[in-house]
C-alpha cells in the first residue's frame, strides 16, 4: 500500500512541471474612482498603471503632493524610469510592427496626443525622465523614431495637456485556480493516506 502512495505522490508531483507556467498579461481594469479601463494590471510584476490620461497638465510638483489620503491619486506613487521601461519591454512582445505597438499600448494607457492620426505617449516618471512614443520626421518620412525612453527629461514643475505621468500602484496578484485546486487534491490524498495507516 505505502509503495502505491509513494507512486502516486510521484506522479501528482511529476505533473506539476508538465503544466505550463502562467504567461504574463496586461490587463484593463476599472477602478472605482478613475472609472472603466482605466488601470492596466501587469500580472507579472503586480503593478497597476494608471492611464497617463488622467494626470496630463499636472506638473510632478503638484502630482507628489496628491498620493496621501484625499488626494487627487490617492494610494499611487510614481513609477521609476525602470518599471516603465520595462512596460515598454512587455507591450513591445505584442507585435513586430511598431505602430501595432504602439496602438496596442494606447489603448491600454491612454495616448496623451495625436500626430497624423497616430498615437503618442509622452508621460514622466518620478525623476522627470520621459517614457513613451512620439512621432517625428526622419529623411521626410512620418514615423515612430522615438520610443520606449525618450530624450527628454522634465523639471518638477512643468506641465502640459500633452504630458502625462506614470502613476503605479501595487497590486495583489491572484493565486491561479490550478494551485488551489491541486492543493486541495494533495490534501485530500494525504487525508487517505492517513485514514489507511490508521486502518491498518
Amino acid at each position: 500500500m505505502r509503495t502505491n502512495f509513494v507512486k502516486l505522490v510521484a506522479i501528482v508531483v511529476f505533473s506539476l512541471f508538465l503544466i505550463p507556467a502562467a504567461h504574463a498579461a496586461l490587463i484593463e481594469k476599472d477602478d472605482s474612482v478613475f472609472g472603466a479601463d482605466s488601470i492596466t494590471l501587469d500580472t507579472d510584476t503586480g503593478i497597476e498603471w494608471l492611464d497617463v490620461t488622467l494626470s496630463t497638465g499636472n506638473s510632478r510638483s503638484y502630482v507628489n503632493t496628491q498620493f496621501g489620503a484625499d488626494g487627487d491619486f490617492e494610494g499611487f506613487r510614481y513609477a521609476t524610469t525602470e518599471e516603465a521601461l520595462a512596460l515598454w519591454e512587455t507591450v513591445s512582445l505584442y507585435s513586430s510592427d511598431i505602430y501595432e505597438v504602439v496602438e496596442y499600448w494606447s489603448g491600454l494607457v491612454g495616448a496623451t496626443d495625436y500626430n497624423s492620426g497616430y498615437p503618442e505617449i509622452i508621460a514622466m516618471t518620478g525623476s522627470g525622465a520621459s517614457v513613451g512614443a512620439y512621432l517625428s520626421y526622419s529623411n521626410g518620412v512620418l514615423g515612430y523614431n522615438r520610443t520606449g525612453a525618450l530624450p527628454t527629461s522634465y523639471g518638477s514643475g512643468f506641465s502640459h495637456s500633452t504630458v502625462g505621468n506614470w502613476l503605479v500602484r501595487t497590486a495583489t496578484v491572484p493565486i491561479p485556480g490550478a494551485v488551489w485546486l491541486f492543493g486541495s487534491g494533495l490534501l485530500g490524498l494525504i487525508s487517505i493516506r492517513r485514514k489507511n495507516s490508521r486502518a491498518a
